[in-house]
């Protein structure tokens, strides 16, 4: 069986314009991610030394701006040249302008499990996501009322936003700060809170949990899809 590579479909890829040969990364664009969005998303996942950087559409030569335009499909080159300072040499003062190091982030990433035993505590989670949504939050799909009154979820998954797998790093960043639903004495770290999950159907929310489908608190709670959108 060969592995998967999820680089394949990929139709936007950026890299270090110091070092053209090697990717830095790259996703499927389906026409929702912005210019604006690359951005922001370029801005957690890369370390620079310094800023700002310019990011530059290898063919076209087009740079990318904050804007609401989608990002076209392309190979992107990203630039961060700085001032560095060289001390005075016969009474003048140096500038040089110097490609600055360009790094992938190595903040590890949160896998998600999928896990198809509820336990005790769970249970009402998943309850309180059912009576809530009563549809997929993200494709829209909504579950007849008939497999409601009968208890008939078998297409239908309550997932976890933040992967409960990971409650210690929860509990580190205080998380449970923002759940509003629960008192402090039933549960200390409050991560099966329904504020902390969505109504998903089975096949969408595996893509959740893969990270080939995102949503956006800070662009209107976007859906972005990094794969074949299969479901438009």
């Amino acid at each position: 069986m060969m592995p998967t590579s999820r680089s394949l479909p990929r139709n936007v890829s950026f890299y270090d314009a110091t070092h053209l040969d090697v990717a830095l990364g790259g996703f499927v664009q389906n026409g929702s991610i912005t210019e604006t969005n690359i951005l922001d998303i370029l801005g957690m996942l890369l370390v620079i030394e310094e800023g700002p950087i310019r990011v530059q559409e290898r063919m076209s030569g087009h740079i990318v701006s904050r804007t609401g335009m989608p990002l076209q499909t392309g190979v992107y080159d990203i630039y961060c040249d700085c001032m560095c300072y060289i001390p005075p040499i016969y009474s003048l003062v140096h500038l040089l302008i110097l490609p600055a190091s360009i790094q992938v982030s190595n903040e590890p990433w949160i896998p998600r499990l999928v896990s198809d035993e509820i336990s005790g505590r769970e249970s009402s989670f998943r309850d309180g996501i059912r009576d809530r949504d009563r549809k997929c939050v993200i494709s829209g799909t909504s579950i007849p009322e008939i497999h409601i009154q009968t208890n008939n979820w078998t297409t239908f998954e309550a997932a976890h936003i933040f992967p409960p797998e990971h409650e210690q790093l929860w509990i580190q960043y205080n998380y449970g700060r923002r759940i509003t639903d629960m008192d402090d004495a039933i549960e200390s770290s409050k991560i099966n809170s329904p504020q902390n999950g969505f109504l998903l159907m089975s096949d969408v929310q595996i893509m959740f949990n893969a990270y080939l489908i995102s949503v956006n608190p800070d662009d209107g709670y976007k859906v972005v899809v990094f794969d074949t959108d299969i479901y438009g």
